[in-house]
């Protein structure tokens, strides 16, 4: 075995066949280096080892074209029949060679990980199974050459018969999910040929027993399906040998049998059983509090599914039943139920009246359900260059779990949205809508003229930017509630009246608003405009989501609160937004006035978030203030990564007594960035893109010069 893989090896490197092999692949993965880690700042190489798996579709032909479809053609695979050596070995040789030659570019990409770690905090875990899935797709590929190549005596027809195989796995994932959509059984049959799935599967970051079974038993099965096509060639030469040990239909029927069988078992494994989530940030394995959560649920909980799991992992919603998984298999009281709504629709009406996409979920416990639709179990953005959306975020276990405590919890807590001066309905803002119901708060809108006192049943009350101001019965009835130790979610913006019976207040607890517009000086503490706001983050119990994740708010055309000094030591305020020292305020902005700071303007830092926490346990009042109310703006929250609406969700959950913190953040799809200087970025580049593929190709050339020499 060990001679035929010395000798593939050097009619490779002799024939510059493998060197170019191997440069082509080292110049792909270098660009894809480049651009997408070295320039793009991506802590993972997983994009790299995904966009360079289509080269091995035009590669891998080039590659096994000639191992065994060369032999036929000189004749020299005569000697297969009469070697010492058996046919296994000798292909188990073959085969070892092209793995060699496509090794030497997988240990280089080992390197990419490395070297971005050194600048940042590289997504180790992700990266190298991304490469360990690039290696087990590239070498079950290979295989497949292999085969293919064992049956045809033309090295052309060898070439374009691997592509074309290797195209269609790769394609079998599309064409699935169009057959999976009408109905079609056949679907499940064909889902033994995908490749791509399995791959894309691990390129996000799984590591799944399953797919490397696969893939080792789809090289298994070729290499016996290549023996098995040059054993027959024996056979037809001499029938006299017949015996289990060379071709025999019946062995294929069982080793097939074996390798199908296998799988199906392994595939009805839950997938706590077999995935390992190497993610940084774990995005898909439950929290802490999702798993201390579900250890005390005595509730029976069962959670039907619009779609079976190979229609939602063929809509690429693999996400949904990897986390569904975990529940089943944390907490003997959830079953999940997959319910295919092309042969069951009539079931899935009598749960709810809402339309049913695939993936979406109804969560019931006795009489009460919650529906949690696929759009809210992912976060996406528009990419205007294909004007299609994509996918940034994955909310499933936060919707889930919140609705779980939903349908487990008699007493709601309820949030009041005051309105009767201008102010902005919550609906006005569906990122906030929704993280209020993630949270499980009923909302109402309530107008103080027409009650007498805020309702006992209030959890919190919110007020969005009223535009005029209160009156002075509303403001008792607003003293009242806060002094009996209410709760409550404010914004006051700029405005050219202002809200001065309003704002006394909150005055009465250290925090003075000033109806002024603040500007950033300081172009680190600015998003684009000096009226966007970056402000420092500081400690704060509604900004320790935020700080953990290291990400900003963005404060919009913000007005400021002056905070009072005592309070502040005694920690009964805390600043949560701080602008720049070089920020500085205007009372009022016309047509001339400039963006620069003029005499008379106030200079900051300013206060543009706080939170009070004051009173006596039992009668304890809290209050987070924000200067402006376009910070829960949809597309503003998005910029930052929901960093806005999450101030809101954090003081929530301080206010409410909660079984468990249901607003679980949503897992960002997004990498993290590294930092690398660009000349620096270039030079390594270089080196992969240019100085290595170039030296291993000279040196095929020469190795192939000098033979031809002699």
């Amino acid at each position: 075995m060990f001679a035929v893989l010395k000798k593939e090896l050097r009619s490779y490197l002799y024939s510059v066949t493998g060197c170019l092999f191997v440069a082509i692949n080292l110049l792909v993965l270098g660009l894809y280096f480049l651009a997408n880690n070295l320039l793009g700042m991506s802590a993972s190489t997983a994009g790299v080892m995904a966009n360079v798996v289509f080269v091995l579709l035009i590669m891998v032909p080039i590659l096994t074209m000639r191992i065994l479809s060369e032999e036929k053609h000189l004749k020299t695979d005569q000697l297969l029949f009469t070697s010492p050596v058996s046919v296994f070995k000798i292909i188990l040789g073959k085969y070892l060679s092209l793995l060699v030659i496509f090794m030497l570019p997988v240990i280089v990409s080992c390197v990419f990980p490395l070297i971005v770690n050194n600048y940042g905090e590289a997504s180790m875990g992700e990266s190298y199974v991304s490469i360990l899935a690039y290696f087990l797709f590239g070498a079950a590929c290979l295989s497949v050459g292999l085969f293919i190549s064992s049956l045809t005596e033309s090295q052309v027809i060898a070439a374009v018969l691997t592509f074309i195989a290797l195209f269609l796995t790769y394609l079998m994932s599309g064409i699935i999910s169009i057959l999976t959509s009408g109905g079609n059984k056949v679907a499940e049959i064909l889902t033994v040929f995908d490749f791509n799935s399995r791959l894309n599967n691990m390129m996000k970051g799984i590591l799944d027993i399953k797919d490397v079974v696969y893939y080792l038993s789809v090289i298994v099965v070729m290499l016996f399906f290549t023996v098995q096509s040059v054993l027959k060639r024996r056979y037809t030469v001499s029938r006299k040998t017949l015996s289990l040990t060379v071709f025999s239909n019946s062995l294929i029927v069982v080793v097939v049998a074996a390798a199908v069988i296998g799988n199906f078992f392994l595939n009805k494994l839950p997938s706590a059983m077999t995935e390992y989530d190497v993610t940084r940030d774990a995005l898909y394995t439950l929290t802490d509090e999702s798993r201390a959560f579900l250890n005390d649920l005595t509730d029976d909980i069962t959670i039907y599914v619009a779609g079976t799991k190979e229609l939602l992992e063929n809509y690429d919603y693999k996400e949904v039943v990897q986390t569904l998984d975990q529940y089943a298999a944390l907490s003997p009281h959830i079953k999940v139920v997959y319910k295919d709504p092309s042969t069951d629709p009539d079931f899935l009406s009598t749960l709810t009246d809402e339309e049913l996409s695939v993936g979406s979920v109804v969560v019931t416990a006795g009489d009460r359900k919650k529906t949690v639709q696929i759009r809210d179990l992912y976060e996406s953005t528009m990419d205007y260059q294909t004007y299609s959306q994509i996918k940034t975020g994955y909310d499933g276990e936060g919707q889930i779990t919140s609705a779980i405590l939903y349908v487990t919890t008699d007493d709601l807590p309820k949030l009041y949205v005051i309105t009767g001066h201008s102010e902005l309905t919550i609906d006005t803002f569906t990122r906030l809508n929704k993280a209020v119901s993630k949270l499980n708060i009923e909302t109402e809108e309530l107008n103080l003229m027409n009650v007498e006192e805020v309702p006992e049943d209030a959890s919190a009350v919110m007020i969005l930017d009223p535009q005029t101001d209160y009156t002075d019965d509303d403001v008792k009835k607003l003293e009242s509630y806060l002094s009996s130790g209410g709760d409550a979610i404010v914004s006051l913006g700029y405005n050219e009246e202002g809200t001065p019976k309003l704002d006394k207040v909150f005055a009465e607890y250290g925090v003075t608003h000033e109806n002024v517009l603040v500007i950033e000086g300081d172009e680190q503490y600015m998003y684009q405009s000096p009226l966007y706001l970056l402000p420092e983050v500081d400690s704060s119990v509604i900004t320790e989501k935020i700080k953990g994740s290291k990400l900003l708010c963005l404060v919009p055309q913000a007005s400021a609160f002056k905070v009072d000094e005592t309070k502040l030591e005694a920690g009964e305020i805390e600043q949560a937004l701080v602008t720049s020292k070089r920020s500085f305020a205007k009372k009022e902005l016309n047509k001339d006035t400039t963006g620069q700071k003029e005499a008379g303007d106030e200079t900051g830092p300013f206060t543009v978030a706080a939170y009070i926490n004051t009173g006596e346990d039992t009668n304890r009042t809290k209050i987070a203030l924000f200067s402006a109310v376009s910070l829960f703006d949809d597309v503003v929250d998005q910029t930052v990564g929901g960093a806005n609406v999450t101030l809101v969700s954090s003081a929530l959950s301080d206010m409410v007594d909660f079984k468990i913190d249901s607003a679980i953040p949503a897992k960002s799809f997004t990498q993290s960035n590294i930092t690398i200087p660009y000349g620096t970025a270039l030079l390594i580049g270089l080196v992969f893109i240019i100085i290595i593929p170039l030296f291993v190709l000279i040196a095929g050339i020469l190795l192939w010069y000098r033979r031809r020499r002699r």
